[in-house]
Formats: C-alpha cells, structure tokens, sequence
C-alpha cells in the first residue's frame, strides 16, 4: 500500500493575517443578517408543518 500524502507540515504553525481574519468576520456576520431577515420575512411556521414530521 502507498504511502498517504501529508497535506499540511506538523511543525509548520500558520496564522491569518488580520485583513483575512477581518474579512472572514464580516462574511459571517453578513450570512447571519441574511439568515435573520430571511427568518423574519417567512411565516410563522405550526408544530403540523411537514418538515417537522419529517424526523
């Protein structure tokens, strides 16, 4: 059996810069927005809704 490749060094520590890590937050904090407003914009959903029975 082959050997399998080694995707990242072990001892190689890597970190992201603050501009990637700034971006990445607001990223997540523009899907959060649009979750909430997408929530808020649907009806309100009844325990007889299908996808709650779909478990």
């Amino acid at each position: 059996m082959s050997q399998q490749l080694l995707l990242l060094d072990e001892g190689t520590p890597w970190r992201l810069d603050p501009r990637t890590r700034e971006i990445g937050r607001r990223g997540v904090a523009d899907a959060r927005a649009a979750l909430a407003q997408a929530r808020a914009q649907r009806p309100h959903e009844t325990d007889t809704d299908e996808h709650s029975l779909a478990a």
